[in-house]
Parts: C-alpha cells; structure tokens; sequence
C-alpha cells in the first residue's frame, strides 16, 4: 500500500473528531483545545486549505457533523460545556479570522449532563432532524421549528435509553447514536410498510444496541396503533420512537456504531467496535407480520430461536454472545439497578430534584422566566400541547406549531415505557457475523457509501478495511494502514528502495 500522506492539523491538543462533507470537499477536525478546524480540499488533487479555526465550546469538543448541503454550509457541534451549537458558514467573511462561522442555534443539555454524541438526518432534502444523547443516556430528537430557518428548534421526542435506571456517576459510560441514513426505510421498500417517511435510529447503550423506529401518535392523524401523547416535558411528540428489537448484549461496552447506507440489498446492516476489540455485523431483515420489540435477536418471540440459529447463539442464551464471561454479562443489569447518587449540593445546583423545574426557552434557547411543574397532572398538562396543522397530519415530517423545549429533568419512568409497541411488521436479525480480535480495543468505524466496505481503527493505531467476500459471506482484511512515526517510514522507505 502507498504510503500515507500527514495531516498536520494545527491544534494545540489532541484531535477528537474527524469529519467530512458530503463529498469530501471539506473536512473538520474539533480538539480538547476547544476550537473547530474546517478545511477545503480538492477532490482531485487531495491538497487541503484551511479556511477557518473558531471556537466552538467553552471545553474539548465531543463531536461535529456538516449538515446536509441543500440545506446550506452549517455545522452541528456538542461539548463537554453541555451545549450543542449550531454554526452558519458567513461567506462573506474572509478566510481565517474566526469569524467564518457563525453561531445561530444553540442547544443547551436539559438535566445538565454533557452531551457524548449526536447525528442528523435530513428527508426529502427539506426536512432535518438532530438526536442527541448524554451520557447517562437521555436521547432527545430535535427538528427546526420551519423547515427553511435552522435558528428555533423544537423537542419532538425525548427519553432514557436506559429506562428508569440510568448508569451512576462513577460508572464508565459509552453511548452513540446514528440515523439510518437510507432515503426510504427498508419496510417500505419490501412493501411491508406503507409509511415511507419513517424514522430509523440505533443506539449503543453500554454493552447493549437498541434499534428504535417512529411512529405518528393518534392526536396527530396515526393508525389505531398510535398511542396519544401529551407534551410532557417540552416534548411535542409529533413523532414518537419505540424500541423495535434489541441486538444481542455485548461482553463489554460498545464504543462505536454504524448503520450502512445502500439498504436495496435487501437488509439493515449495522456494525459495532466493542472494547473487546472484536467488530460485530448485524443483517437485519423484515417481514409481514405484527412484531414487537423484544430483547436479543427478533421483534417476535416465536421467532427467537429461529433467529438464534441464524446467528450461531444458542435459543437459551439468545439475547447475549455465548463467550461473554458472566461478569461481563451482567454488567449492564448492575450498573442499571443502581441509583444514581446525588449529593445535597448537587441537587441544590443542578435542582434536578426539586418539585418546581424551570423550563427554558430561546431562539439559542436561553433561559425564559416562566415556570413549569414537573407534578402537572396529565390535565393540565394537556392544555398546554402544541397545535399541529393540517399539514401536519397529511406530512409527518411537516413541523407543526413550534415550541422550544424546557429544561425538565429525566423522564419519568412511565414516560420512558418505549417496548412491546405492535409495529405493522416484524424485524429479524438474519445473520451477525463477529472479528474477533480487529483491535485491541476498537474504537470507531463507518461504512463506504454503498454500505459494502468497513472501515475500523483502535488502540492498536491501525486503520483497516473489510470487506464482505462474495463466495463464503465472511468479512475479510483486504487493507490495513498502520499509524507510523514519520521519521521511521521514511527511513524504511529508503531502505526497500536501497534494496530495489
């Protein structure tokens, strides 16, 4: 393999994210030195230009995302300063002086937990939706109050992935989410579902990954399935998402997830790096049939075994890896059935446990002066839901009146129930395919545009490329980049040369 080209990024500190643009026109780079980096680069030559440094969070930056191009130049970022910004690219500032971006949303984190991970998906090339979640795992869903105007942002869905229970203070957490990035979800294209604009996400929750689908609520014009919901919490639930099947657990915590573009194939597919160092594939397939969500490895429970055998676990131990020691195993039942301590101060600061929460609103969502009570009844607080437009039931991915979320503390656990919904089509996992041993602990990855090659890397500083072999169906190495010292590849270098 030809030798790789250095990117001297320029940060004063280690560099945290790494992202590109839709066509690899421009790259980011965010750093614990606090600032954002946006580079151009021509796609033929590779050479890259840097076009502006700014700083972007009051702490090191967590991740970064460029947002869909009809959209325009904008870029979404979340902090350890608890915050998520939304930046505008000004054209008609000069290149690198800080001021290139400008900041025009800002989204602040509501139980005052850093956010660890975001994603956004955009339909029809109109509408955009963000996720987020914190580390204790509280995923709120996002999308702009006008389609056209990314200033106002409303809180459509927000909700524990970990249920009642989320992970203490003192336990090491790992969580990520990703869109399904598909235009059409793979139910409609198997003719199983009628809803062509559903949303799909997946969800490392510590060793576990959820996979959660929308569906419209009742109040605004969903089938009889569809639940009602009131706006507790900020929440305007014109979509709402439901677990539809749960992958099996995983011996350690999940550091990574993907899901692949290109779902014609037939199948979701959705990878992980676990920090066992072993990279997981996961084909997901649909059918006719009302399912619904259940733990380990099918929406239906008739099914569990079939789906066991499918992916070499045994129909007994269907909902975790067999090799999984059983201290790992029950990581995840231990570290849930804790409470999360809070101290006096703490509770006095963050007022997480008072019965009087503010709620908060902003066009950068700034603090308002009206209160809420998180002890509403049901009631009350139904008469303070959000109207929705015609349009709104016609077109689920039309926003109705917008409302900016409050700042309310964790759901409650009857608010968090997002199991057992009686989807009109059962999800199967068709097959999972382990590398055990990719890395000494994997740390990321991510699929090609076709969904047919995966890119890994770990501590080990190595960067390698699967691919899924067309006879026997395994995922083999038919690529790898070691990350070397400059000086010592050079000097190798040289010396094959020599040798030549």
């Amino acid at each position: 393999m030809a030798k790789a080209a250095e990117f001297t990024t320029g940060h004063y500190d280690r560099v945290t994210v790494l992202h590109t643009n839709f066509n690899a026109s421009r790259i980011l780079t965010g750093s614990i030195d606090h600032r954002i980096k946006v580079w151009d680069r021509d796609p033929k030559t590779g050479e890259r230009t840097l076009l502006d440094t700014f700083t972007a969070h009051d702490s090191d930056i967590r991740d970064a995302k460029f947002l869909h191009p009809t959209l325009g130049s904008y870029i979404a970022s979340i902090g350890n300063d608890l915050k998520c910004h939304i930046w505008m690219e000004e054209p008609s500032q000069a290149p690198n002086n800080g001021h290139r971006f400008r900041r025009i949303a800002t989204i602040l984190s509501t139980p005052r937990v850093p956010f660890v991970s975001l994603d956004l998906k955009t339909v029809d090339n109109v509408y955009t939706y963000l996720a987020l979640i914190d580390r204790q795992g509280l995923l709120s869903i996002y999308e702009p109050s006008n389609p056209d105007d990314l200033k106002d942002w409303t809180l459509m869905d927000q909700f524990n992935v970990c249920g009642a229970h989320p992970p203490s203070r003192g336990d090491e957490t790992s969580f990520q989410v990703r869109f399904d990035q598909n235009p059409t979800p793979l139910a409609y294209i198997n003719s199983v579902s009628d809803d062509r604009s559903q949303l799909n996400l997946v969800v490392s929750a510590l060793n576990e990954v959820k996979v959660y689908r929308s569906t419209v609520p009742s109040q605004f014009g969903g089938g009889s399935g569809g639940e009602a919901f009131s706006s507790d919490g900020g929440s305007s639930h014109r979509l709402v998402f439901y677990e539809a099947v749960r992958l099996p657990r995983h011996p350690a915590l999940v550091r990574d997830v993907a899901w692949a573009p290109f779902s014609v194939r037939g199948t979701d597919r959705i990878a992980t790096a676990c920090k066992d160092g072993s990279v997981r594939i996961f084909e997901l397939a649909v059918s006719e049939g009302q399912g619904s969500s259940t733990i380990g490895t099918t929406t239906s429970g008739s099914a569990a075994a079939t789906g066991a055998s499918n992916t070499g676990v045994s129909p007994s131990n269907a909902s975790t890896f067999s090799n999984a020691p059983a201290s790992m195993r029950s990581y995840s039942y231990a570290s849930q059935q804790r409470q999360q301590p809070q101290s006096s101060l703490t509770s006095a600061i963050t007022g997480r446990s008072g019965a009087q929460q503010p709620s908060q609103s902003q066009s950068t969502y700034s603090p308002a002066t009206s209160t809420t009570n998180t002890n509403t009844t049901t009631n009350t607080t139904s008469s303070n839901a959000h109207s929705t437009t015609s349009s709104s039931a016609n077109n689920p991915h039309a926003p109705g009146t917008s409302h900016p979320p409050s700042q309310a503390p964790y759901p409650t656990a009857s608010s968090t129930s997002r199991t057992s919904y009686p989807f009109a089509f059962t999800t199967t996992l068709a097959s999972t395919s382990t590398l055990p041993h990719a890395h000494p602990d994997a740390w990321s990855l991510s699929f090609d545009s076709q969904g047919q090659v995966l890119l890994t890397n770990g501590a080990d500083g190595v960067t390698k490329i699967w691919r899924k072999s067309v006879l026997g169906g395994q995922w083999l190495v038919f690529a790898g980049q070691e990350v070397l010292d400059g000086d010592d590849t050079d000097s190798s270098d040289d010396e094959d040369d020599a040798e030549g």
